[in-house]
């Protein structure tokens, strides 16, 4: 060969190799014209090139052309009869085709031939998932992870198992990999929002489900998911909205039945919701949320006993603990009211014996631990501040320790207004936590916030806590959780106030042993001994909170406002800098029995000394509560 003809070869070469690339990029960006225009020159000089015959292939895989797609397949693999990217193909042709042997077969040949080859592995899972070999497939899936972190469909895959797993903080970072690379994939951003809503990033969770919903998506169960996540953050409007959107979906859909009669339950409409949730809940299948929305419309409405009745057959049938723990804990309420407290205590403690997580004692030490060297008053001094609005008044303190009773107490003022227990604060510090440039964990994070940062945080949480016309007006957010964000209110809002409520250590364990909700990192409730170390934990955090805040704060005894109403809600409304109004001291003298009018029985756990009716059960509460440092007698 001469000179000249081996340059010539050469540059022909390299021009091969040029449009090959080009070719690649063409079927990745969906010009499929540019595809067969490469794929042909390339092929017209060298006609045995295998990679050319591989991505026609591909190419006609796409386009639904199959038979065309095994002719290139086979005429590569004449050529190359172990290239793993032509076994990979050939499993999905096989399997598209009915042979889920024959294709689990060639994607074990492509996986033997290349074991980091993402999509071989990831293929492989996703046939072995479809056959019930799940183990399997979460393995293959997080080996194709392992060398593709963003490789979507396995990310997806491995994040919807661990969601059915009931795992969903594990499956969350999956799924929003997967759907970083699958932006379209509609199963993947269902999971996640259910996901989210499961952990209670609710925040998250909204704008998941309004993603779908902005792409067209008209499962009714996309709104009624949507609306039960508005409905927990007290937005009962939108969420009506989203429930009757599910409902002229599908009129039998009893998820979003059940959220709309609880919501008119909420508003003071009972009858109303008997009335709308009376032609499902006579169909015998009925699921459990309608009968807990019938029960909680009944005892609002007065029909206790009916209440009771329907509960008491509805904890008799196999279900699910997100089904049966509320009817367990509604069912013991009812049962407290009526004098019945061994009974009373037998459904609370089989609530919390349906949730499966274990307290970690050491791991909730160690956040209080991280919380008290985050916001110490050195560091806090330094650190800018965000709003400057003095509406906010944060009630906090334990679950059942009076903080929505001061809440109501507080609105019943001309110049004040109640926006219940919103859950904003805490799911701000989840939200920075996560995503900050500086790569740090909540509360470490809060140390680097810039002050544009608190002004976005603290302008968002203005934007739920402030009704019309609330500008200028004092407005409570009653959230139990805020307790743990003293630090990081400060910093949103250096001219709030906080009244922390507080009782008996013994009447406030057992009041969260008996309704703290699955909102808390840690499920402190599963076990009375743990709620006494959980107790100590929290008081811990307050001591702290008292020496470091500089934002005014009033300790409120619960009791003693029981005892004596006139002289706390004097002390409450004349720290709150409002004139005296006898509309507060009316509704504090009617929770503690001493009011004109005749007075409802009282809730569960709101009287003073209540858990004296539960003495027998309390040995592990009172070991608990000692051990962490508070003796009860």
């Amino acid at each position: 060969m001469s000179l000249l003809q081996s340059r010539a070869s050469y540059k022909t070469g390299r021009r091969i190799v040029i449009d090959l690339q080009k070719a690649e990029r063409a079927l990745n960006d969906g010009h499929h014209k540019d595809v067969e225009q490469l794929c042909a020159a390339v092929l017209e000089e060298r006609p045995e090139s295998a990679q050319a015959c591989q991505v026609m292939a591909e190419l006609r895989f796409r386009q639904d052309r199959i038979d065309e797609c095994l002719a290139w397949l086979e005429r590569a693999r004449t050529v190359e009869p172990k290239n793993p990217r032509s076994l990979n193909l050939l499993g999905c042709v096989l399997d598209l085709r009915g042979d889920p042997g024959a294709a689990e077969d060639a994607f074990r040949q492509a996986v033997d031939a290349a074991p980091e080859y993402p999509d071989a592995l990831g293929n492989l899972g996703h046939l072995l998932l479809r056959a019930g070999r799940v183990t399997e497939a979460e393995g293959y899936f997080r080996r194709a992870i392992l060398f593709d972190r963003d490789h979507g469909r396995s990310n997806l895959s491995l994040g919807a198992i661990l969601h059915a797993q009931g795992l969903p903080a594990e499956a969350v970072p999956y799924l929003q990999a997967g759907i970083q690379r699958e932006l379209t994939d509609r199963a993947g951003q269902y999971t996640l929002a259910a996901a989210l809503r499961e952990l209670g990033r609710l925040d998250e969770a909204i704008t998941a489900y309004r993603r779908l919903v902005a792409a067209g998506d008209e499962d009714p169960d996309v709104f009624s998911g949507l609306a039960s996540v508005l409905e927990a953050m007290g937005e009962f409007e939108i969420a009506t909205a989203g429930f009757e959107s599910a409902l002229e979906l599908a009129p039998d859909h009893s998820e979003a039945a059940a959220g709309l009669a609880r919501i008119m339950t909420a508003t003071g409409k009972p009858d109303a919701a008997l009335a709308l949730l009376a032609p499902h809940v006579d169909r015998g299948d009925s699921p459990a949320c309608l009968h807990i929305a019938r029960a909680g419309a009944l005892q609002v409405a007065g029909r206790r006993d009916e209440a009771l009745l329907c509960l008491a057959d509805l904890v008799k049938r196999p279900g699910s603990a997100a089904d049966l723990v509320p009817a367990h804990v509604m069912l013991g309420d009812l049962l407290d009211l009526r004098g019945d407290y061994t009974l009373a205590f037998a459904q609370y403690r089989h609530a919390r014996k349906l949730r499966q997580r274990r307290y970690d004692a050491a791991a909730q030490e160690d956040f209080v631990r991280r919380m008290i060297t985050s916001f110490t008053r050195e560091t806090m001094q330094d650190m800018p501040r965000g709003s400057r609005s003095t509406s906010p008044v944060f009630v906090i303190g334990l679950p059942r320790a009076g903080g929505a009773l001061l809440e109501r107490l507080i609105a019943a003022h001309p110049l004040a207004s109640g926006a219940g227990a919103l859950p904003h604060v805490d799911l701000g510090a989840g939200r920075i936590g996560r995503y900050n440039n500086a790569g740090l964990s909540y509360p470490e994070c809060a140390t680097v916030m810039r002050e544009r940062d608190l002004r976005e945080l603290s302008a968002a949480y203005l934007a739920h806590l402030l009704g019309p016309g609330d500008r200028g007006r004092r407005t409570v957010d009653s959230k139990w959780l805020n307790y743990l964000h003293v630090g990081l209110i400060e910093l949103m809002f250096p001219r709030a106030r906080l009244v922390h409520c507080y009782r008996a250590p013994v009447d406030a364990g057992l009041g969260c042993y008996f309704h703290a909700q699955p909102e808390f990192g840690e499920p402190f409730t599963g076990e009375l001994a743990d709620v006494g170390h959980f107790y100590g934990q929290y008081r811990r955090l307050m001591d702290h909170w008292r020496a470091t805040t500089t934002l005014p704060m009033l300790e409120l005894d619960f009791d003693a406002l029981l005892l004596d109403p006139e002289t706390e809600t004097r002390r409450l409304v004349d720290f709150l800098g409002l004139p005296w109004d006898p509309a507060c001291l009316a509704l504090a003298e009617h929770a503690a029995g001493t009011g004109a009018s005749t007075p409802q029985p009282p809730l569960p756990g709101m009287t003073s000394g209540w858990s004296r009716n539960y003495e027998k059960f309390l040995d592990p509460l009172r070991a608990g509560l000692n051990a962490a440092g508070y003796p009860t007698a």
